[in-house]
């Protein structure tokens, strides 16, 4: 638990640090929720649980096991796994070459900026609804009140205002809307913001590799990296193979599978970890394989739960979080896939590259090992 809030507490951090506006706000809400998570697993959780042992309210823990056989090789299909992986990224930044400007929404590229006035409240789902055959739905509106008067902003794409104004004045007569002004407006993410949050998620990078590899070994951290890039070059490529545009809120949402894939990895890592301090019999890939197979249950019923919510986002949440939805059930599934396939192999060939084996391993573990870890 320690770890793998750590390693994502890291990243929010840097990112509060270095990055500005509202990758800052998001820096913060990802910090808090950290910060809760460990609250209540450590604490609120586990008392809860005491409580319930020590008044004999339960005797028997179980967790359902969704895969019976518990010896699949999933270090021998990693090349195979890589393969693909990596055939998906290259589709993926094919696209968004070709495509260009085109996978930029309008909070990279600017865009057109209405105002409408009312003189009765507006209803912002019928305005999204009248949007709706223009394929505008999505667009940000904001609404305010002053003086008696009700207004909206509606920000759309370059040149669409005029299209935008007419569709809401013909769908919505009943509202007597009238225009206050229109103008064309710059970029919200611009070259500044998009700089210093590159530079922030890079040196968040730099700090879960340090980090990594003083709680494991170097193998383990170079594989936690390449699985991160790896679930956000897949998501922003697919992204763009299904001609989506990346937006402010699909920031936030590659920056929420970078936690989730991190999180995901230190799991898997650390059941490795401790079947190689353990003195298990066998070679480092039988027991790595062995580790994953134990992890394997807890993965998806994680995965599938964190799934479910999102799911709901996509299917009822309207046209404004479809994306931020979309995103995140991709980065999810890919990022489950990761952890199993793709990190794990990268330490076994990371470590016999280095022309390390089984024991090398296991003593550099074993020295890193902490009382509160060997507690656990």
């Amino acid at each position: 638990i320690f770890d793998a809030n750590v390693t994502t507490l890291i990243t929010a951090v840097i990112l509060f640090w270095k990055a500005s506006g509202p990758v800052k706000g998001f820096a913060i809400s990802l910090t808090l929720g950290i910060l809760a998570s460990l609250f209540t697993a450590l604490i609120v959780g586990r008392n809860i649980f005491e409580f319930f042992v020590d008044t004999g309210r339960v005797k028997k823990i179980s967790m359902m096991h969704l895969i019976s056989s518990q010896n699949i090789n999933f270090l021998g299909k990693g090349f195979l796994a890589c393969m693909c992986s990596l055939a998906l990224i290259v589709a993926g930044a094919t696209s968004f070459y070709l495509r260009g400007e085109k996978n930029f929404g309008v909070d990279f590229r600017g865009g057109d900026l209405i105002t409408l006035s009312s003189p009765q409240a507006i209803d912002v789902g019928k305005v999204r609804a009248a949007l709706q055959p223009i394929n505008l739905a999505d667009a940000t509106i904001q609404e305010s009140n002053q003086g008696g008067k009700y207004y909206i902003t509606v920000r759309t794409p370059l040149h669409t205002s005029d299209a935008v104004e007419k569709q809401i004045m013909t769908a919505m007569t009943e509202a007597q809307f009238k225009v206050e002004g229109a103008e064309r407006v710059g970029a919200l993410v611009g070259g500044e913001l998009a700089r210093s949050s590159l530079v922030a998620l890079g040196l968040g990078i730099l700090g879960i590799l340090i980090f990594v590899t003083l709680r494991f070994e170097l193998s383990f951290a170079v594989g936690a990296i390449v699985a991160l890039l790896h679930d956000v070059l897949i998501t922003v490529g697919v992204f763009s193979l299904l001609h989506r545009e990346l937006t402010l809120t699909m920031v936030g949402a590659v920056l929420t599978i970078a936690g989730y894939s991190i999180n995901d990895t230190i799991v898997v890592y650390d059941r490795i970890r401790e079947g190689l301090a353990s003195g298990r019999k066998g070679s480092i890939e039988q027991i790595m394989n062995e580790s994953i197979n134990q992890t394997l249950s807890r993965t998806i019923l994680t995965s599938t739960v964190t799934l479910i919510p999102i799911l709901c986002l996509f299917l009822f949440g309207g046209a404004v979080l479809r994306d931020f939805s979309l995103a995140i059930i991709i980065g999810v599934a890919v990022g489950t896939y990761s952890s199993i396939f793709i990190a794990s192999p990268i330490v076994l060939w990371w470590t016999r590259a280095r022309g390390g084996g089984k024991t090398s391993l296991q003593r550099e573990i074993t020295s890193k090992q902490t009382k509160p870890a060997t507690a656990s």
